[in-house]
């Protein structure tokens, strides 16, 4: 007999699979499991609330642990069940206790008794403050004191560092960072400049969607889209629009189905834009996956550019075509070798190298990617960035070809100082580069444009 379907069941084991991100498995695991649209809803909020905040929930839970937390479900069960008692308003304790540690069992073989007791603990030694200090960060600060939004709780033992003391490392566990990204942070912004980065990144990222000029134009899906009652607000590039109060399932929004716009945030947009992309031009997009770039070029050159989109990724990359029979773009796909190779020929009059980087601009949607950031992390990422630089171009690159080179990183290894080695090795001049700094409303990123010196 299939068990009752379980949102908490289910994100523990998204948390706990192998493979791709659980972000991107989500809809997979939620259609097996059956759940409602309610539960689904729910399940979602667990997740990316869960992950989203890792580091302040380990912060909050770990000195109320008398061992090391060796087990990744009971890690994961244990930050499953803070998040729900000190962050979801609407959940009981006694659900975010009790019926957490139900789902968790078959995980946690033997160690449910433990979990258990700290979060039990942890229930009891938290009083709830009647009101917000008026100076919770200086003069009423307590490292014993947890805020999450305008609620606040006073703990019987230190859980943070002292931010007077330690303010990088203090941020990096309020805001739920990495230690080192955010002593990079304060270093280049201060700590005034990290948290303001920090918040808006905390923040679920907007819904940008791009028009397809093929097919509609931006007052005719504006105008469908708002009778519809969402609300639409324009973007900076005259072919995008933010959307809000969409009811969450897109593929039900008028214009959808026929292939009238498409999902891109608004940086991905402008970095496509910075190409220029003409018609009979033969364009190729290096690391198209999953194929924003490639759609919007196309489109750029009014459907009359030979665009090729390539990836090392062949499953990702076979999602193209799906997108392209939905917009009704001819785009052509091809599958590169890891190594360095398998790139259809040119001469090309643009190349498009949105490379493989560390995510720093994108940490609110890449949720997986926030607690990867380290000196190896970086390292591998510049690493494959070299490789690519190193591999393909001296056959790619043409008298006349220019380049953008983009990430979605924040940090100058990845980009201006990859650019200006890029720039040497080539004899290519940098024409315009742009530093997308996240703000609530865009994602971050970098983006230089590249022509023969």
């Amino acid at each position: 007999m299939k068990e009752q379907p379980n949102a908490r069941r289910m994100v523990l084991e998204l948390l706990l699979s192998t493979g791709d991100f659980p972000t991107r498995k989500f809809g997979v695991f939620a259609d097996n499991e059956g759940l409602t649209a309610q539960d689904r809803g729910f399940a979602r909020q667990l997740l990316s609330g869960t992950l989203r905040n890792f580091r302040k929930l380990d912060v909050i839970l770990e000195p109320y642990c008398k061992r090391r937390l060796k087990s990744k479900a009971l890690r994961w069960t244990l930050r499953l069940g803070v998040y729900q008692l000190f962050f979801l308003e609407h959940i009981p304790d006694h659900a975010a206790v009790h019926s957490t540690l139900d789902s968790a069992r078959p995980f946690l073989k033997g160690l449910s008794g433990f979990a258990n007791g700290v979060l039990r603990n942890l229930q009891r030694s938290a009083r709830l403050e009647e009101a917000l200090p008026a100076d919770p960060y200086q003069k009423d600060f307590s490292r014993k004191r947890l805020i999450v939004g305008r609620r606040s709780w006073m703990f019987d033992r230190p859980l943070f560092s002292n931010p007077l003391q330690h303010p990088a490392e203090f941020l990096a566990e309020d805001m739920s960072f990495p230690s080192l990204l955010s002593r990079r942070w304060v270093f280049d912004l201060g700590s005034d400049g990290a948290r303001q980065r920090m918040t808006w990144m905390n923040q679920v990222p907007p819904l940008w969607i791009r028009v397809n000029s093929l097919r509609s134009s931006a007052e005719a899906v504006r105008a469908s889209l708002e009778e519809a009652n969402v609300l639409v607000h324009p973007g900076a590039h005259p072919q995008s629009f933010r959307l809000e109060k969409h009811g969450g399932d897109i593929t039900k929004l008028p214009g959808f189905v026929e292939g009238h716009w498409a999902v891109q945030d608004l940086t991905s947009l402008e970095t496509a834009a910075l190409a220029n992309p003409q018609p009979k031009e033969r364009i190729l997009d290096l690391c198209a996956a999953p194929g924003g770039k490639s759609f919007a070029t196309y489109e750029f050159a009014n459907g009359e550019a030979e665009v090729w989109a390539c990836d090392i990724d062949e499953k990702r990359l076979g999602r193209l075509a799906p997108e392209a029979d939905r917009l009704g773009h001819r785009i052509s796909t091809q599958v590169l070798s890891a190594n360095g190779g398998g790139e259809p020929d040119g001469p090309w009059d643009c190349i498009l190298l949105d490379v493989p980087c560390t995510n720093t601009g994108v940490l609110h949607k890449r949720l997986e990617a926030r607690g990867r950031f380290s000196k190896e992390e970086l390292h591998r990422a510049t690493t494959v960035q070299n490789l690519i630089r190193k591999a393909y171009f001296p056959r790619l690159l043409g008298k006349n070809t220019r380049v953008v080179w983009s990430t979605c990183s924040l940090e100058p290894e990845e980009n201006q100082e990859m650019v200006a080695r890029f720039v040497k090795q080539y004899a290519l001049r940098l024409e315009k580069e742009v530093f997308f700094e996240p703000d609530g409303f865009r994602a971050g990123g970098y983006a230089a444009l590249l022509l023969p010196a």
